[in-house]
């Protein structure tokens, strides 16, 4: 159903087509804005990363001393009308436990849902990074999301802690 060979700049065309203006507002790195032979139509498989930066360091006022970490991170890939999340927004009960406690099992239950009514397409969850040093990273499965026409957006959420 996946085609495992797309290649890097066809997922990232795919999946930031909708961003390209937005980049500025938010921290990702487009990877590259050119596209294969793959039609549009046609959904790509791929494997989303996240990579720590959050280090004393870099960030040195009111930096956390002992047990920083991140919570498993939750990514899905969905259509428009999905808002996993948003700022000065209603929280879902998921939501809410992932700021309270860093739990996915209720946003998990709740993207499940979603996918009933054809709003999000895939989603995955990652292993949390219990030391957050500089260069720690967790990514999905392999392949483990898929986009389309119709679901061409990725959320994800963690808790960092202690916050």
């Amino acid at each position: 159903m996946f085609s495992q060979s797309t290649s890097k700049a066809t997922i990232a065309a795919l999946l930031f087509a909708h961003l390209s203006s937005a980049q500025e507002n938010f921290n990702f790195e487009l990877i590259s804005s050119s596209s294969s032979g793959t039609s549009k139509d046609q959904p790509v498989a791929f494997t989303a990363s996240f990579e720590n930066l959050w280090v004393k360091d870099r960030h040195p006022f009111r930096y956390p001393s002992g047990s920083e970490h991140w919570s498993p991170f939750v990514f899905a890939t969905h259509s428009p009308d999905y808002v996993m999340w948003e700022e000065g927004g209603m929280a879902s009960p998921g939501i809410e436990l992932i700021d309270e406690t860093g739990g996915t099992g209720i946003l998990r239950n709740e993207i499940r849902a979603q996918q009933d009514e054809n709003l999000v397409l895939s989603y995955d969850t990652t292993p949390m990074i219990p030391d957050a040093f500089e260069g720690a990273s967790v990514s999905t499965g392999s392949s483990s999301l898929c986009a389309d026409e119709d679901h061409p957006l990725v959320s994800s959420i963690s808790m960092i802690a202690p916050s």
